[in-house]
């Protein structure tokens, strides 16, 4: 997989062999940063992190620092092997673990954007608003990737302001409703 834009743009990422690892594709990550507009000196939260790929398109395109949380244990030692290669220690956090529990390490902190791709169609997407919310931590953007056959029910407190559907791909876009 190739970085789509930015300052690392060209550079490949070699994505982990791991059973249920599902990169995002480069037209939807592209599609993803074309609606968002600049993200020059945001912070980033990618959850269920995987190839590391939109945590790396975020900082390529500006953000002043990712923050990737992710449970396998090979796809963590790949991230934090690319993020050691490609010099990114002072942009780029990797935090093994179940994203529900590894949260609690992020309590009480705003982010720019959270990005979210957890496994499609096991109503995981629908709870991770929720999530948030338990940990005290804020956003002014939570995209979630889901399967476009599903349709998600989001919990009180977050408008879905749009969906865009990319094939068997579909990214939601929320905002806590005190935002709007």
């Amino acid at each position: 997989m190739r970085i789509t834009a930015g300052s690392l743009r060209g550079r490949n990422i070699h994505v982990p062999d791991i059973n249920g690892l599902r990169p995002t594709p480069a037209k939807v990550r592209q599609a993803l940063f074309n609606i968002l507009g600049s993200i020059e000196g945001w912070q980033v939260l990618d959850l269920f992190a995987g190839s590391g790929l939109m945590s790396l398109e975020s900082i390529s395109r500006g953000a002043e620092t990712a923050t990737s949380i992710e449970q396998h244990r090979k796809a963590c030692e790949y991230l934090q092997k690319v993020r050691h290669e490609w010099q990114l220690e002072k942009t780029w956090r990797i935090l093994p673990g179940e994203v529900e529990k590894t949260l609690a390490k992020l309590a009480d902190n705003h982010f720019d954007l959270i990005f979210a791709d957890p496994p499609y169609e096991q109503g995981i997407a629908e709870q991770i608003p929720t999530w948030l919310i338990q940990h005290g931590i804020s956003c002014h953007w939570l995209v979630i990737e889901e399967a476009s056959r599903t349709a998600p029910v989001w919990p009180s407190g977050w408008t879905l302001m749009q969906s865009r559907r990319y094939g068997d791909t579909c990214l939601n876009f929320l905002v806590p409703e005190k935002q709007q």
